[in-house]
This record gives structure tokens, sequence and C-alpha cells, in this order.
């Protein structure tokens, strides 16, 4: 009877790229180096197949458990109303011009009142 654990690999790995992995396999207790790159290669591919395809004009964020948990713990007690919308409220704000929105309400308003006005 033959025990077929599969196929053997040898790899190089700076010692740079061992502390990375050794850092990551702590914080995410994962038990040994093989599990942790066998799940990485999964990962890998599973995240080319999917990636590229997906929306051209979109920026993808990887972010830590801890967040990803506070974020969903914001939106199950109703803070949020999901991740996605509270992270692109965020980056409006950090990037609009407190101005630029104040000039913005104003014109709209403007706007929606010589609407009424002419209804």
């Amino acid at each position: 009877m033959t025990n077929d654990d599969g196929t053997k690999i040898t790899l190089r790995v700076s010692p740079e790229d061992i502390q990375l992995m050794e850092d990551f396999m702590s914080e995410h207790e994962i038990g040994n180096r093989s599990d942790f790159i066998r799940d990485a290669i999964r990962g890998y591919i599973a995240n080319s197949r999917t990636s590229p395809e997906m929306d051209a004009d979109g920026i993808y964020v990887r972010l830590t458990g801890v967040q990803l948990q506070t974020l969903e713990n914001m939106r199950k007690d109703g803070t949020i109303y999901d991740a996605e919308s509270y992270i692109r409220q965020l980056v409006a704000v950090d990037i609009i011009p407190k101005e630029a929105l104040e000039d913005s309400k104003a014109r709209s308003f403007k706007a929606a009142q010589q609407s009424s006005r002419n209804m």
C-alpha cells in the first residue's frame, strides 16, 4: 500500500521573507509553513481568477482581521449601513476639500430653489 502525501518541493526564501511569513502565521494562527504556503498558493490562484475581470475601475484594499471585524461590528449595531459605503464616505471626506463640498451644496440648493419656482 502506497501513502502518497503529494509532491515535495524545495523553496529558497530570504530571511526577511521568512520573518514576514512567521509574523503572519503567528497573527493568523497558522500551524506550520507548509500549511501557510499551500494556503498562499490557493489564495493567489483564486485571486488571480477573480480580481482583474471584476472591475477595471475599482481599487482593491486588503484590511486586517481586526479592521474587518470592527466594520462588521459597526454594521451589526447599525452605526454603518455596510463597510463599502462607509469606506467610500471616509475617502470622500478625506479628499474633497470642505470649500468644494460647501460650494456644491450651495449651488445644488440654489438650483433646487430655481427649479421649484419654475414649477
